[in-house]
C-alpha cells in the first residue's frame, strides 16, 4: 500500500493503471545540474568543444540510466544519468543483452568494445567498408549479430564470434542504386533523357533489424525504404540486388533522403524520419507503401537530425534545426504534443529511456547535451531559483493548424487513393473535387484512410451505366428458375451402366486347360450337329 502511494506521488501506474504521461511529459525541465559542456576525457581535463553526434540508453535490464555518448573527436563516454559521471563517430549500438556496444566510425570501421569490466576495452575491430560507416544496429535476439551502413552505398552483415580479423557474413552492395539520366539521340534534332544502365552510388543512412533475417534501410537520395532479406547470400550478386520489398516513401515529396529509422516494440510500425521536414509512420506487416501517418511541424535540415520512439512506442521525439526538439503522440496526429525549449543550437541526436519513468537526452550543436527528467515534488527545490532551469516543455495548442509540409504529403495521398481506377471513373481522369467524397463528419488527421468504396459513393438518383448492366446480368437464384446444367446429361452410375460400378464375383476364376478352352471356341456346324469328337 505504501509503495503504491509512492507511486502515486509520482504520477506513476499502481497495477495495471497507466500514469497519465501526456500531463508529465509537460513538466519536463533541464536543471544546471544536468547540463554537461561535450565529453571530458579525464576527470580534471577541460570539456570537449567537439560536437556530439551519437547518443542511446543501454537496454539492459537493471542498466536504463547509463547512456553512451560519441562526439567529433572520435570520443565515447558513458553517463550514469541517476549520478553525475564525467574520427567522428557517427552513430552507436548497445548489445541487446551483453554489456558490449559497437560503433559506427568515419575512419571505416567498426568496434566492439567490452564495457562490464572497470576498463573500456575493444573486443574486436571490423574492416571491410571503403568510405565513413554512418549506422550500425544489434540483432534484436541474437547478440553476435549486428549490420553496418555507409557513405559507400553497402550494407554489411557481421558476426562478432570469430577471430580478430573479422570477415563480413553478407554484403549489399549498391543497397540504394540512383539511376542516372543519359541523352539519347533519337535523330538529327531530338534528343530524349532515358534511365542510364549504370547507378550512382547512394549513401546509406540507417539499418534497423526487423527481426533476425529482415534487414530495414534507407538511403541519402534514393527516395526508397528497402526491406532485406537476409537469408539469401548478397556478396555472390554481381548486379544490383534486388530486396524482398521496397517502399518508395519519395512519391509523396520532392526532397528525398531519410536520417533515421526507428521501429515500435510490436516491430509492426515503421518510423522514417524524411529530410522534408516530415516523419512517415509506415506499416511493415504489411508493407505497404502508403503512410498510415505523418508528424511534423520540426525542421529537418540535416542528416544529423535524429528521431527516437519511447520504449512503449507511444511517443515519438526528434530534433529540430530551429534549436527545439519535438515531442508527438503516436496516433494522434501530425501536430507535435509539445517542443522542449533549451538549447541554443540545432538540436541534433535524441534518445528516450527505457524506464518506466519519462526520461529524455537532447544533443545539440551548442556543444550541449540535456538530460529532460519530470520534475516532481523531490526536485521541488529546482524551481525556487528560476536561474536554475536550463530548458522546460511547451504544450501545443490543440488549435494549432496542421504543419505546411504534412498537409502537403496528406493531399498528396488524398489524391492518389482517390486516383485509383474504378467502373465510374476512367484511369487517366483528374482528381475528383471534394463534393464527390462521401465523407459524414469531418476526417481527422491521421485517421485511417477509408477504403475506395467508402470514397466512391452510391448515387440514389442517376445510377451509371455499369451499374445498370450489371444489375440486368445478375443471376436470378430462386428455386422457379434455378436448373443445373448438367440436368439432361446420362448418368452411368444411377442407371448401372458405369464399366466400375459392375459386381465381381469373390471366387478366383479356375484356368482351363487347352483342349476345354479350344472345344469352346470352334462353333458346332449343322453338318457337325450330333458328331462326338473322339
Amino acid at each position: 500500500m505504501i509503495h503504491q502511494l509512492i507511486n502515486r506521488q509520482y504520477g506513476l501506474a499502481t497495477g495495471q493503471e497507466e500514469f497519465p504521461v501526456d500531463f508529465l511529459l509537460t513538466k519536463l525541465q533541464c536543471h544546471q545540474a544536468d547540463e554537461y559542456p561535450g565529453i571530458y576525457s579525464t576527470s580534471n581535463s577541460a570539456p570537449s568543444s567537439d560536437l556530439l553526434y551519437a547518443c542511446k540508453f543501454s537496454q539492459s535490464p537493471g542498466f536504463e540510466h547509463i547512456v553512451a555518448l560519441a562526439n567529433e573527436d572520435g570520443k565515447i563516454g558513458f553517463q550514469d544519468t541517476n549520478i553525475a559521471h564525467e574520427n567522428a563517430i557517427f552513430d552507436l549500438c548497445w548489445s541487446p543483452s551483453k554489456w558490449q556496444i559497437v560503433t559506427a566510425s568515419g575512419d571505416q570501421t567498426s568496434i566492439l568494445f567490452d564495457i562490464g569490466s572497470s576498463s573500456i576495452s575493444p573486443i574486436s575491430i571490423f574492416r571491410g567498408h571503403t568510405a565513413s560507416i554512418k549506422s550500425v544496429d544489434f540483432s534484436p535476439t541474437n547478440s553476435s549479430l549486428f549490420a553496418s551502413g555507409s557513405r559507400d552505398g553497402s550494407i554489411m552483415v557481421w558476426d562478432v564470434r570469430g577471430s580478430f580479423q573479422l570477415k563480413a557474413e553478407n554484403v549489399i552492395k549498391n543497397a540504394h542504386p540512383i539511376q542516372a539520366l543519359t541523352e539519347v539521340k533519337t535523330s538529327r534534332t531530338k534528343k530524349r533523357a532515358t534511365p542510364s544502365t549504370t547507378s550512382g552510388v547512394s549513401s546509406v543512412t540507417s539499418v534497423l533489424f526487423q527481426n533476425d533475417y529482415t534487414l530495414i534501410s534507407a538511403g541519402a537520395a534514393d527516395g526508397n525504404i528497402h526491406v532485406w532479406d537476409l537469408r539469401k547470400n548478397y556478396t555472390v550478386y554481381k548486379s544490383d540486388p534486388l530486396p524482398k520489398m521496397s517502399i518508395p516513401y519519395g512519391v509523396f515529396t520532392c526532397r528525398s533522403g531519410i536520417a533515421s529509422l526507428s521501429l515500435n516494440p510490436g516491430k509492426t510500425l515503421l518510423y522514417a524520419g524524411a529530410m522534408d521536414d516530415v516523419i512517415y509512420e509506415f506499416n511493415v506487416a504489411s508493407y505497404n507503401e502508403n503512410p498510415v501517418g505523418v508528424y511534423g511541424g520540426h525542421e529537418q535540415h540535416s542528416f544529423y537530425i535524429k528521431s527516437c520512439l519511447s520504449g512503449d512506442g507511444k511517443y515519438l521525439i526528434s530534433g529540430s534545426s530551429d534549436d527545439y526538439a519535438y515531442i508527438w503522440k503516436v496516433g494522434a496526429g501530425p501536430r507535435p504534443l509539445l517542443k522542449l525549449d533549451g538549447h541554443g543550437a540545432e538540436v541534433t541526436c535524441v534518445a528516450w529511456s527505457p524506464s518506466n519513468v519519462p526520461k529524455v537526452i537532447t544533443c545539440a550543436d551548442d556543444v550541449r547535451h540535456r538530460i529532460w527528467r519530470i520534475n516532481t515534488a523531490k526536485e521541488a527545490h529546482y524551481t525556487e531559483n528560476v536561474n536554475e532551469i536550463r530548458g522546460r516543455s511547451y504544450k501545443f495548442d490543440a488549435q494549432t493548424p496542421i504543419p505546411k509540409s504534412c498537409e502537403e504529403v496528406l493531399n498528396r495521398l488524398k489524391k492518389k487513393v482517390n486516383n485509383i481506377p474504378t467502373p465510374d471513373i476512367p484511369a487517366n481522369s483528374p482528381c475528383p473535387s471534394n463534393d464527390r467524397l462521401s465523407v459524414n463528419t469531418p476526417r481527422t488527421a491521421l485517421s485511417p484512410l477509408k477504403s475506395i468504396n467508402e470514397l466512391t459513393p452510391s448515387h440514389s438518383g442517376n445510377s451509371s451505366s455499369f451499374n445498370r448492366a450489371a444489375a440486368s446480368r445478375r443471376l436470378e437464384m430462386d428455386e422457379a428458375n434455378y436448373s443445373s446444367p448438367t440436368r439432361d446429361l446420362p448418368n452411368y452410375v444411377a442407371d448401372g451402366l458405369s464399366p466400375h460400378s459392375r459386381t465381381r464375383s469373390g471366387t478366383k476364376r479356375k484356368k482351363l486347360d487347352w483342349l476345354t478352352d479350344l472345344s469352346r471356341k470352334i462353333a458346332p456346324s449343322s453338318h457337325t450337329k450330333g458328331r462326338k469328337i473322339k
